[in-house]
């Protein structure tokens, strides 16, 4: 993977605090600021391989805006190899996972939901998360309608938002939601 020549992280410091990071010069929580960050990173120079690494969405597909800069959208994009997909999956060339790092106004900002829709006809498996386990969005919509789209994601970004703050036994309930929510879609994609 190659990073745009355009695109630099900037002000951005998503990756910094949303994502986990187990590694053995970085040990790290999802939703946690990581330690060596200050205004930036205080230890950029000599950061560890895992973020020196890392390029998310933003910095890898051309087709994305500069307002797609996960601190601006509220989104960042992972691009996953396909052996980090779920099984049924891992035929694609690759997948995208969407971290909702800046809540309800990240879904219904334009162009997310086209987005989704766009990567849902072209095939590309999706998963979503909000700072809690990731669901595939392929297995709980169709590439339909924006409008559509959009109040889809947001039913299933409040499923997953509600898991976020909970312990583990009361995470269960919305992600049980969402798993009932997901067996109805599929069941109703197999009868039409």
């Amino acid at each position: 993977m190659t990073a745009l020549a355009k695109r630099q992280c900037g002000p951005c410091t998503a990756c910094c605090t949303e994502l986990q990071i187990e590694a053995p010069e970085l040990h790290k929580k999802a939703g946690t600021r990581c330690p060596h960050l200050t205004t930036g990173c205080g230890i950029y120079e000599t950061r560890p391989g895992v973020c020196r690494e890392f390029l998310c969405g933003w910095r890898l597909f051309a087709e994305l805006s500069d307002d797609w800069r996960p601190d601006i959208s509220g989104v960042l994009m992972m691009r996953k190899a396909p052996g980090e997909l779920p099984p049924a999956w891992q035929s694609a060339a690759f997948g995208i996972q969407l971290v909702i790092v800046g809540g309800e106004t990240a879904i219904l900002r334009p162009g997310f939901a086209a987005y989704v829709v766009q990567q849902l006809r072209e095939g590309v498996p999706l998963s979503m998360s909000a700072g809690s386990p990731a669901t595939m969005l392929n297995e709980h919509m169709d590439a339909g309608p924006v409008e559509d789209a959009r109040a889809r994601l947001l039913e299933i970004y409040h499923l997953l938002h509600a898991a976020r703050w909970r312990a583990k036994p009361l995470m269960l309930l919305p992600l049980y939601k969402l798993q009932l929510d997901r067996a109805r879609h599929l069941m109703a994609k197999k009868q039409s």
